[in-house]
């Protein structure tokens, strides 16, 4: 923030110079070592990241630890002050974080000002109002430091049962690239909320972002040591982080790998632990569909923010007696409407993979399915001047970004269910359509899988929607939608897709101990 109160968001990831911020302070990384950030879209370096170590973790969970008994024993309306002024700087400059944003992860501007910042901003301005005034579920147990539960006599006494949600300690937020603010305020807002300090370790991949929000911390007025942002590699930062014998809980979002790697971790230290994990989401629809909304909104449930969205249909069923129709509907649809290319453009529906990595990650699946007989075609119209090459494989070369890791709207079609492209999350903007017969089919297909986050159904069948989707093995299930957001729902999957629940009151519970007192008391 410079002397009049501005704070100093560049307009280029390039200008900015990321640093850990642990006890107020900004700092470089004790081995003085970085790694590269590379701008998506041009596939050229752009700025230089910490690589920091567990020296750095160490330095940061002593910080954290210092702050807890200061900020779990301020008032809730203290903290909720903190965190409205959070949000309202979020808000104030959501225009410029946007552009960055869309720099460093590859979204488009337009998704991230109109999508993800309302949202990260909405998470703090939610918990900040609930630990004042308590979710209309959660009243009982969180409006008040001791709630009532029973009174009961014993003989000529009365004991009255009470419960306590107290603060757990210092936390471990780690997070994932695919939404790089909003996924750290999504745990941020409910851990601080409620009166525990933490340590925050952003992927290395997107950081610009999660260092500009230590910005607005700071200019909130967040004492020094509640949020403290270590910055470097899960094996340098992140294991050392859930390791620490000071952190007391860890709340985790990505891959499945990484998040059984630290299930083991934590559970093996008897830490609290959230794993928010893949997916690999199936939508199913049915021939009584309103067919124009369902095409509509599978491709967006394929395509939005590249794929790159744990929830994404990727897999999609289509009842047999419409299946022909709607991949029709789908194929036209997409050429229509879905432009892929440079992210600044409001016209563009989705920009490049978040990494050169991730990018031959994605193309190994599409020529996996060629090889395996499948019909891929590349959904890209063929009378859009801005794209000047669509490889064999469905990588595109966009004109001006040549560099850049771009990937053709992918529809796959004829491919086996116990493929591994319908098996293991892809991650990027392919989607397979199979037909089905019957509705035990249906469920059986959508079902056999290893995850269990999200699926969706489409019939106008009262009876079938409500008893199909108690059938399906997800978290999160839409009926005639899908990614239809309520903050005060649980979110969380089934299987390799996660473990606990977290928003709205599941996160208050997972962020607090509970303590049961009784008090005998004579008559």
């Amino acid at each position: 923030m410079n002397k009049s109160g501005v704070l100093n968001i560049p307009s280029d990831v390039s200008e900015i110079k990321v640093q850990n911020y642990i006890n107020g302070q900004w700092c470089p990384p004790t081995t003085n070592k970085y790694l590269s950030g590379w701008n998506p879209t041009t596939g050229q370096q752009s700025y230089a990241i910490p690589d920091s170590n567990n020296v750095d973790v160490d330095n940061a969970v002593r910080a954290a630890k210092s702050a807890f008994p200061m900020w779990s024993t301020t008032s809730p309306e203290e903290r909720a002050a903190i965190l409205n002024r959070i949000a309202d700087l979020i808000d104030q400059y959501a225009d410029e974080l946007a552009v960055i944003e869309s720099q460093d992860q590859g979204k488009t501007v337009f998704s991230a000002r109109t999508a993800d910042l309302p949202l990260c901003s909405g998470y703090f301005r939610q918990f900040a109002k609930c630990v004042v005034e308590g979710f209309v579920e959660a009243k009982s147990r969180m409006n008040a430091p001791c709630t009532p539960v029973a009174v009961t006599q014993v003989e000529n006494s009365v004991l009255q049962s009470t419960t306590q949600h107290i603060p757990s300690g210092v936390a471990a937020l780690i997070t994932p690239w695919n939404f790089p603010m909003l996924m750290i305020c999504e745990k941020l807002a409910p851990c601080i909320a409620v009166g525990n300090t933490c340590v925050v370790k952003p992927t290395e991949i997107t950081s610009a972002t999660p260092y500009l929000l230590t910005l607005i911390l700071q200019a909130a007025g967040l004492p020094k040591g509640v949020a403290n942002f270590v910055f470097g590699t899960g094996v340098n930062a992140g294991e050392p982080l859930v390791k620490h014998k000071d952190i007391r809980l860890v709340s985790f979002t990505g891959g499945c790998v990484t998040g059984a790697k630290i299930g083991a971790m934590a559970g093996g230290l008897l830490k609290r632990v959230s794993l928010e994990l893949g997916g690999k989401n199936p939508s199913l629809v049915f021939n009584d569909c309103k067919l124009e909304h369902a095409v509509a909104t599978h491709i967006r449930a394929a395509f939005q923010n590249q794929g790159e969205i744990c929830l994404s249909a990727s897999r999609q069923y289509v009842q047999s007696d419409i299946y022909d129709k709607f991949v029709k509907m789908f194929r036209e649809m997409t050429l229509k409407e879905v432009r892929v290319g440079d992210p600044s453009n409001s016209k563009t529906y989705y920009g490049p993979m978040v990494s050169q990595q991730h990018m031959e990650k994605v193309l190994s699946y599409i020529r996996l399915a060629q090889q395996e007989g499948a019909k891929v075609e590349f959904l890209v119209n063929p009378n859009d001047a801005t794209i000047k090459n669509v490889a064999k494989d469905g990588r595109l070369t966009v004109n001006g970004m040549e560099g850049g890791y771009f990937i053709a709207p992918t529809l796959i079609t004829g491919v086996k269910q116990n493929s591994r492209v319908m098996q293991e999350e892809i991650f990027g903007p392919v989607v397979c359509i199979l037909p089905f017969e019957t509705e035990e089919e249906a469920v059986m297909l959508a079902n056999d899988t290893q995850y269990g986050l999200g699926s969706s159904v489409f019939t106008q069948d009262k009876a079938r929607l409500d008893r199909v989707m108690k059938q399906l093995n997800s978290g999160s299930v839409w009926g005639n939608s899908w990614m239809n957001w309520d903050d005060n729902m649980p979110f969380g999957g089934l299987g390799c897709s996660g473990t606990s629940r977290e928003h709205g009151p599941w996160s208050l519970e997972f962020y607090t101990e509970t303590k049961a007192m009784y008090n005998l008391s004579s008559r």
